[in-house]
C-alpha cells in the first residue's frame, strides 16, 4: 500500500520571499498540495490573487496566528485591538512566545473574535479556504482550544487539520549546512515511514533574502531560519521528488483527500 503524504507549505503572506517560493513550488507542481495562509502577514493582500489561480490544484487554508515570534517582524491582528486585549502584550502585539500566550489565558470568546477576523480577511481576498491549522500550534497549548477550533471549523464547513498531524518517529527532516546533506536527511526521513500510513510534511519555503534574515529571536540567530527556509524552497522544486515518489511509493495528497489519523507528538508542539 502507498504512503499517503500530506504536503503543506506554511506562512504564505508572511513576506515576499515566502510568497515567491510557494508560488514557484505550485508552478512546478512537484511537491506542494496544500498552502496555509497568514491573514496577519504583511504581503497577503498583494499576493492572494496569485495564489488563488492555483485553487484547483491545491487546498488553501487559514494558518491561524496567535503568536508573533520574531524580534523585529511582527504580525498585525485582524481584529480591532480593543476587542482582543488579552491576546496582546503591552505594545499591542501578539505575544512573542507560547509561554506568554499560555500565561495570558485568553478566553475562547476573544480567540474566536480574532479567528473570525482572520478567516474573513482571507475570504475577502477571494481565497477559497477549506481548512484551518494553527501557527505555532496554539491548539496544542491552550486548554480546550483544540476542541473549540474543531467545532468552529465544522460550523464553517472547514477541515480542522490537527486531526491529520501524524509524523514518522524521527519527526521532520533535519536541516543541514549544505543542500546535499539536507536532501540526504530527507531521504532518511522518507525511509522511516511505514507503508500504508498517512503522514504530514509541513514546510516553510522562502527564498533567502533580507526579509528572511530578519526572522530571528533568542532561539534562532539571524540567518538560521533564512537558510532553513531556503533549503525547503529548493526542495519543493527539486527533480529528486520524481524518483522519490516511485522509490517510496508516495502518494501526495490534499487535505480533502486525507483521512484523520492518530496524531503523534513532535517537539511538544503537536
Amino acid at each position: 500500500m502507498s504512503i499517503r503524504l500530506i504536503t503543506r507549505a506554511d506562512d504564505f503572506g508572511s513576506c515576499h520571499a515566502a510568497d515567491q517560493a510557494i508560488l514557484a513550488a505550485l508552478e512546478a507542481g512537484v511537491l506542494i498540495r496544500n498552502v496555509s495562509c497568514m491573514a496577519v502577514g504583511c504581503t497577503i493582500q498583494e499576493s492572494a490573487e496569485a495564489l488563488s489561480i492555483f485553487a484547483d490544484q491545491v487546498d488553501i487554508g487559514l494558518h491561524f496566528v496567535l503568536n508573533s515570534e520574531w524580534d523585529s517582524v511582527k504580525w498585525t491582528p485582524c481584529s480591532p485591538r480593543a476587542q482582543i486585549r488579552s491576546l496582546l502584550n503591552t505594545q499591542g502585539e501578539f505575544f512573542q512566545t507560547r509561554e506568554e500566550l499560555l500565561a495570558a489565558a485568553p478566553a475562547w470568546s476573544v480567540i474566536e473574535t480574532e479567528l473570525n477576523a482572520q478567516m474573513e480577511t482571507l475570504l475577502s481576498l477571494g481565497l477559497p479556504i477549506s481548512y484551518v491549522d494553527g501557527h505555532m500550534a496554539p491548539d496544542g497549548l491552550l486548554p480546550d482550544l483544540a476542541e473549540r477550533m474543531r467545532a468552529w471549523a465544522q460550523s464553517h464547513g472547514l477541515l480542522y487539520v490537527r486531526d491529520h498531524s501524524r509524523f514518522p518517529a524521527c519527526g521532520m527532516p533535519a536541516f543541514a549546512p549544505s543542500e546535499a546533506v539536507y536532501q540526504a536527511n530527507v531521504e532518511h526521513w522518507l525511509s522511516d515511514m511505514e507503508q500504508g500510513q498517512q503522514y504530514l510534511y509541513f514546510m516553510h519555503p522562502a527564498r533567502m533574502s533580507d526579509e528572511t534574515i530578519l526572522f530571528c529571536n533568542a532561539e534562532f540567530a539571524p540567518g538560521v531560519v533564512a537558510w532553513e527556509r531556503e533549503l525547503e524552497a529548493r526542495s519543493t522544486v527539486s527533480s529528486l521528488w520524481a524518483s522519490r515518489l516511485e522509490q517510496y511509493d508516495l502518494k501526495l495528497i490534499r487535505y480533502r483527500n486525507a483521512h484523520p489519523s492518530p496524531a503523534l507528538p513532535m517537539g511538544g508542539y503537536f
